[in-house]
């Protein structure tokens, strides 16, 4: 089999997909605009939306280099960018990932952004997403028919994602000099402002009033240089510089899974979202989840059960549970020991990614 990707090479989404089929003894090709290497995947470098003068002549070339490559599979991640050019190459089976905030946060910003999405969607054979109520939401917003729509859940490795890590750990806490003691509170998302770190920043001189050893762990991930420094200013301005380490290199994922073993607590705060794998991985590490309290989490999580959901908008509120948890330690146990079964009966990146593998067989025999 032979499949192309559409997206983006510096994601760790796209990464953990392509890595994924090479694995597997596919032949694996991603068209990009943001170049990487990816062992095994063969990649092709394209201008794709920097400028609507030259959009639809990108787009043209796009559909040139996918018709070069003749894949048995297009696969396009995140609709409202590389959906379209996937979409626009007018080549079949074509498969759409949704992410999340492409279709409930970009389509709502214009009606450009919105047609943009809707002919994605559209002329997709198959729209993929991972959180339940988003079939619902493609329906209904788009108008769009269900049997086209395939929930294929992400999920966390959970060879890699699990309790442990105790030397890296012990690392960790030298390196970044953090006492054994102090609680280490983490934010695993993108240095975005759809994340609302802003809020979390906001939350912390509440924090270290009642904890003053309590530490905020920032992991950029994919996200803007920029917005990372104007947070770090804001860090300076409130006086939290000395309880705040921002981690700007890229973080692989056996890293990833070493700072949540570090970490006590999880902040995961956006207005939009489908279930973030970011999540589930911290979840299976045993963090306690401090979400927005949004549809999508509800999937899984429970206020007060197995997480805490609070409003992103309130850095007074944030603090309070970030407090109520450092006060009760208990809750990392209890907690751990209803999430890590979750993951592991619903969320196993593994077994789900086999999944799409025979959407993928189903496509191209039928």
């Amino acid at each position: 089999m032979k499949i192309c990707y559409i997206g983006d090479a510096t994601s760790i989404h796209v990464k953990r997909w392509t890595k994924w089929f090479v694995e597997r003894g596919y032949e694996v090709h991603l068209i990009t605009d943001r170049p990487d290497n990816i062992e095994g995947v063969k990649i092709h470098t394209v201008r794709l939306g920097r400028n609507p003068i030259t959009f639809l002549i990108e787009a043209m070339q796009v559909k040139k280099l996918v018709k070069k490559i003749y894949p048995d599979i297009l696969h396009a991640h995140y609709v409202s960018s590389y959906g379209f050019f996937a979409a626009f190459a007018n080549y079949h089976p074509f498969v759409v990932s949704v992410w999340g905030s492409d279709v409930l946060r970009d389509a709502k910003e214009s009606f450009v952004k919105r047609m943009i999405v809707k002919y994605a969607l559209t002329r997709a054979n198959i729209i993929t997403f991972t959180a339940k109520f988003m079939e619902n939401y493609i329906a209904e917003e788009f108008g769009l028919p269900r049997s086209k729509m395939v929930r294929v859940p992400g999920g966390a490795d959970l060879r890699i994602f699990h309790r442990g890590y105790e030397e890296e750990v012990k690392e960790l806490r030298k390196k970044m000099g953090i006492k054994e003691n102090s609680p280490v509170i983490i934010s695993n998302r993108h240095m975005h402002p759809k994340y609302e770190i802003q809020s979390i920043i906001e939350s912390i001189p509440y924090v270290i009033d009642e904890y003053p050893n309590a530490t905020f762990i920032f992991i950029k991930g994919n996200g803007e240089e920029a917005y990372e420094k104007e947070m770090e200013k804001l860090v300076s301005n409130l006086g939290v510089k000395d309880n705040v380490k921002f981690i700007s290199k890229h973080v692989s994922p056996n890293e990833m899974a070493a700072y949540l073993n570090l970490s006590d607590i999880l902040l995961s705060i956006p207005k939009t979202d489908q279930f973030a794998r970011s999540v589930m991985e911290g979840m299976a590490c045993g963090v306690i989840p401090i979400v927005s309290d949004i549809e999508a989490y509800k999937q899984y999580l429970k206020d007060k059960k197995n997480a805490f959901f609070v409003n992103p908008d309130n850095p007074r509120e944030i603090a309070n549970k970030i407090i109520y948890c450092i006060k009760h330690p208990e809750l990392k146990e209890t907690f751990y020991n209803i999430n890590r079964k979750i993951i592991e009966e619903n969320e196993d990146w593994n077994k789900n990614a086999k999944k799409m593998e025979k959407l993928y067989e189903e496509l191209i025999g039928g």
